[in-house]
């Protein structure tokens, strides 16, 4: 990571209890989607139950050219809004909701290759799907690996990924049957 991603990011994930698990989590959602963004080219990221400091999101938006989207009814917008002005962050907005009650808001954002994360979300996956549009999805197993796995959609990569500092690395790469 470049001297001034990680300058950005710090104040962020210097927040968190463990702040090197929290940012090799997001890091991994990154490198495990970044293949399906770069060939759509301009694109959109959600990122589901991103917690009170949108840290996956604000990653996403100082490493990637995606327009990005942190959702979660936690958000604590007076810390995040500071940020992205401090470091002049573009491409990066945040929804203080459930996905599920700003799923019709989302899907009515202009169409482009739609993106969703699932770091560390404590939520049903195949349940938040189920009311967005999307094309590819990155879910990390976290601590309810049960929910935060899907059983409803194509799986095109999964394992573990051991650059996560977590003890819970398994994740899985969706792809929307509907594409």
């Amino acid at each position: 990571m470049r001297r001034e991603s990680f300058q950005a990011l710090w104040p962020l994930f210097a927040l968190a209890p463990k702040p090197a698990k929290e940012l090799t989590e997001s890091f991994s959602a990154l490198c495990h989607l970044r293949p399906f963004m770069q060939r759509a080219g301009a694109c959109r990221v959600l990122h589901v139950g991103d917690g009170a400091h949108a840290r996956t999101g604000a990653l996403f938006a100082l490493k990637s050219r995606a327009h990005n989207v942190s959702i979660d009814p936690i958000v604590n917008e007076g810390v995040v809004d500071a940020w992205r002005v401090r470091f002049g962050v573009e491409r990066f907005e945040w929804r203080r909701s459930l996905a599920q009650d700003v799923a019709a808001e989302l899907n009515a954002l202009p169409p482009l290759p739609t993106f969703v994360t699932f770091v560390h979300a404590h939520v049903g996956v195949d349940e938040v799907l189920r009311h967005l549009r999307w094309d590819a999805a990155y879910t990390l197993a976290c601590c309810v690996p049960g929910r935060q796995f899907s059983t409803e959609h194509a799986v095109v990569a999964s394992g573990v990924d051991k650059s996560v500092l977590s003890s819970s690395r398994e994740f899985q790469v969706l792809a929307n049957r509907r594409i």
